[in-house]
Parts: structure tokens; sequence; C-alpha cells
């Protein structure tokens, strides 16, 4: 009995100091992330809203980023982070204002460090995309898309600044469905960035976007965009931009399934 006793004391200490120092290597709640936001990717985690140039219409979204843990491990700290938005578009005609809703969930959003300015960057997640208003689609303008994504992501980033990034990757959707068919069109590359142009203040800072995606899903058709404006930062690491974009191409909105259009829209972001 002593020996048991004795037994079950000595694998209680040692899981206390494995607990011990498996908690030193944790950092919860770290106040900034690695990885700035992908400016002109439409779906980026982001407040933004902008107005479509010559028109009533608007395009918001509301969500962030939200870093939960850094882990020392394998020789760098990794951060993991949760990350949500919502995008959607408003058309003020008559009965029909919201018309669709873009839902973003990234369950787990890994950033590991590779060398000096140089970031892999992993992501699961899902996205499901709808009608908000009814009306919309008994005005006939458009019938309704069961448009939902289970996808896992690969990104290899280097960034020096807020203003100063450039991304590489891809996206494959392990579970893809329109209008509850399967679909095994699962790949999306994508690639952007961003650069600073020129310093209007020490704390303003005119720079260039742009974000390019292909999709498998559309015969492998791209969505281009290109972004100018000004960025100001603000408290905590939040940035403001101020800004002009134009994007053409594959329309991103599932409800709209390979459809194209082209847009130029002015407004602001803040990414968090």
């Amino acid at each position: 009995m002593k020996n048991i006793f004795f037994i079950a004391a000595w694998c209680c200490a040692g899981i206390n100091l494995l607990s011990a120092q498996y908690l030193e290597r944790l950092h919860f709640f770290p106040e900034t992330t690695y990885v700035s936001a992908f400016a002109a990717d439409a779906h980026a985690h982001r407040m933004m809203i902008e107005n479509i140039v010559l028109t009533k219409n608007e395009r918001a979204s509301m969500g962030g980023l939200f870093p939960i843990v850094a882990i020392d491990m394998f020789g760098t700290t990794v951060q993991a982070n949760l990350a949500a938005s919502v995008h959607f578009e408003l058309h003020p005609m008559g009965q029909a204002h919201v018309v669709s809703n873009d839902y973003y969930v990234d369950y787990l959003l890994l950033d590991i460090p590779v060398h000096q300015n140089y970031f892999a960057r992993f992501v699961t997640g899902h996205t499901s995309h709808h009608l908000s208003d009814n009306w919309y689609e008994r005005l006939k303008l458009t019938a309704a898309i069961r448009y939902s994504r289970d996808y896992v992501k690969l990104f290899m980033i280097r960034e020096t600044g807020a203003n100063d990034q450039f991304y590489l990757g891809a996206d494959y959707a392990y579970i893809f469905t329109v209008n509850g068919l399967r679909t095994f069109k699962r790949w999306t590359l994508q690639t952007g960035g961003k650069i600073s142009l020129a310093e209007l203040h020490p704390d303003i800072t005119l720079y260039a976007a742009a974000d390019c995606k292909v999709r498998q899903e559309a015969g492998f058709a791209a969505t281009n965009t290109l972004q100018l404006g000004v960025a100001l930062p603000m408290q905590r690491g939040k940035i403001l931009r101020v800004l002009y974009q134009y994007r053409t191409g594959l329309d991103e909105r599932g409800q709209f399934y390979l459809q194209h259009r082209i847009l130029n829209t002015v407004g602001f972001s803040i990414e968090m």
C-alpha cells in the first residue's frame, strides 16, 4: 500500500512539474498579431464600409482577428488566433435592402514565424453565403443558392510592416456544396500584398494594395482587386484605411455563383 501511495505521489508531482513547464510556454491573449490583414482581399476579417461609386449601394463587413495564445515550440513562438466576419451588400431599392450575407469563421488560424519577416499561415474554417431579404428574390432579381465550403488554407507571407506585405497561398475546400450537391472543383489560389508609396505625414502613409484569387469552381476564373488609399495608425495596433478600390472578375458572393462584375468603390476600413 505504501508503494502505491509513493508511486501515485510521484506521478502527481511529475504531472504538476510538466504542467508548470508547459504553462511557461503559453502566453495568453497577445496584444499584437504577426500578420496584418490582407487589405485588398474582399473577405478579410475587419470592419469596413464602401460605397459603390455612382450608386446608392453599399458593401460592408463586420469582424476581426483575435489573438488567443502564443506557444513557444520548435524554437519559435507560434500564435493561435480565432477570426470571424460577416460581409454583406445593400441595395436600397424599395423593399430589397440587404441583398446577401457571406459568413466566414476561421476556427483556427496559426501564424508561424519561419525566418526574419517571413511567416507561414495555416487556417481551417467554414463559410456559407445567403440571401438576406426574401424581397430580393421575390422581385425575381436572383434565386437563392445553397453555397457552403469547409476549407483549409496555407499561406507564405512576407511582412515588414502594416503597409509592406506579400502573400501567396492556396485554399482547399474539403467539403464544398452548391445547392446540396458536392463539387470537386475545390482549389482557390490567392496572391497579393501591399506597398507603401509615400509618407504624407509621420502618421499618414499613402499605400497601394492588390489581391488576385483564381477559383477552380469557375474554370479558374479570377477576381482581381486594386486598392489605393491612406493608412492611419490607431490605438492598440489598429489601422484606419481610407481607400478607393477597383475590382473586376468573378463575383465572390456565393449567391451570385459564376457571375462576373466590375466595381469601383470608395470607403474606409478598420483593421483589428
